[in-house]
């Protein structure tokens, strides 16, 4: 078993004499292993500052002055969140001069700044620490105005890495082949600034109207409908289904004609919206009941639909409309009975023998259903090989009434 020895006299004097000098001199300065970098050198004289008597550095004392990184590494921000639970110590030393780094050599070496979410590749593997770190880590943004000068002066924007790469600042630029929007025709010779005025139009989708005013009335209508990028004459616009439904002379019409104003979203597709103001006769419904896109003049009404009151066969098959409508404008009201039309004939023919169509047929006057049984003097005999004028040479008001058969007058 051990004893403990009891200090000797000469010992304790020179404890004593230790402490005396430690105190005299201002703390345990005169211990130290050499000068302290800039940035602690106002703790020169003041050791307690971050040692602790047999305790070493804690991460407490490093924390407490550097209380930006504290803060980061609370909110669980940055690389230093990473690496909370190793001692600063293991990659931060000093003592080794005014001018010496804080960090110790072999721990840049296996630091891998991808893990601070900016990974040094391209020209930025070449850099040293203090080419970026000129501020205190905190103060420290992802920017690339943090270092570089904005050559272009606000003008794209503040996001330089949508043009420019990490490989350098001419290496990566999209070329004008690579452009969402064409560069030829019309943009051909264009400066970047001329469209990306601020960082503005640098994704997708672009419209032409990001850069060019809407000429058409303020039309929403999407410029590329009918321009191109080869110029905005002429334009070429695809109607589509439209081309079925407007043949002809709208084909070749202007605009303007059918777009008044430039408006395109609220053109009337009905033959009335455009061509009221050339209705040449009473209002009859929508023109196309008897016109077509083709000609005005072709007209392709429906007289037997069943709608109309009065069919058309036989001789009315080839009369002109003029022939029954005889007023130029007016088609309702037009008669509906023989009569209506051919009484002045018919009376001139034969006078008034009652309604036509007791004898007659649309298929023409001369073939005529008359049955003169119904007359109370049959047709037999020789009778039913004479024609009407043989017997009815003279044309009076009604047909002469047939003989007695009491007396023959004939004979």
């Amino acid at each position: 078993m051990s004893t403990m020895r009891t200090p000797s006299s000469l010992q304790v004097v020179l404890l004593l004499a230790l402490s005396a000098f430690v105190m005299a001199s201002g703390g345990l300065s005169f211990l130290s292993p050499g000068p302290l970098g800039d940035g602690h050198a106002q703790w020169a004289s003041d050791c307690e500052r971050c040692h602790l008597v047999f305790e070493g550095i804690p991460n407490g004392r490093c924390l407490d002055c550097h209380d930006g990184l504290n803060a980061r590494i609370t909110a669980k921000e940055g690389f230093h969140a990473s690496v909370a639970d190793q001692p600063c110590i293991n990659c931060h030393t000093d003592h080794g001069g005014r001018q010496a780094p804080l960090t110790r050599a072999d721990a840049r070496k296996r630091f891998q700044h991808a893990s601070t979410g900016f990974a040094l590749v391209g020209a930025h593997g070449k850099a040293e620490c203090a080419d970026c770190h000129e501020k205190p880590i905190d103060e420290m943004v992802p920017s690339c105005l943090q270092c570089h000068e904005d050559h272009h002066q606000s003008a794209l924007g503040p996001a330089c890495e949508d043009c420019h790469t990490a490989n350098g600042w001419d290496v990566g630029l999209k070329t004008l082949a690579e452009h969402n929007l064409s560069m030829t025709g019309g943009h051909q010779g264009q400066d970047c600034e001329d469209c990306h005025q601020h960082g503005e139009n640098l994704y997708s989708p672009i419209s032409c109207a990001n850069c060019h005013d809407q000429g058409h009335g303020g039309t929403d209508a999407l410029c590329e409908n009918c321009h191109q990028v080869s110029g905005w004459k002429p334009a070429e616009f695809d109607h589509g289904p439209c081309t079925c439904a407007f043949p002809g002379a709208h084909q070749t019409v202007g605009c303007l004609s059918c777009h008044e104003g430039f408006g395109f979203t609220n053109t009337p597709t009905l033959c009335s919206g455009c061509h009221e103001s050339e209705r040449r006769h009473e209002p009859l419904g929508e023109c196309s009941t008897c016109h077509n896109a083709l000609s005005w003049s072709d007209n392709h009404f429906n007289h037997n639909a069943p709608s109309v009151r009065f069919p058309l066969n036989g001789e009315h098959l080839s009369v002109d409309c003029s022939g029954c409508h005889e007023t130029e404008g007016v088609f309702t009201g037009a008669p509906a009975t023989c009569a209506g039309c051919h009484q002045e004939i018919g009376d001139l023919m034969h006078g008034d023998f009652g309604a036509c169509e007791q004898c007659h047929v649309t298929s023409g006057f001369e073939n005529t259903t008359f049955d003169h049984d119904t007359t109370g003097f049959s047709l037999t005999g020789q009778h039913a090989t004479l024609g009407c004028q043989d017997c009815h040479a003279e044309k009076v008001d009604g047909f002469p009434a047939p003989p007695s058969t009491d007396t023959d007058t004939r004979r």
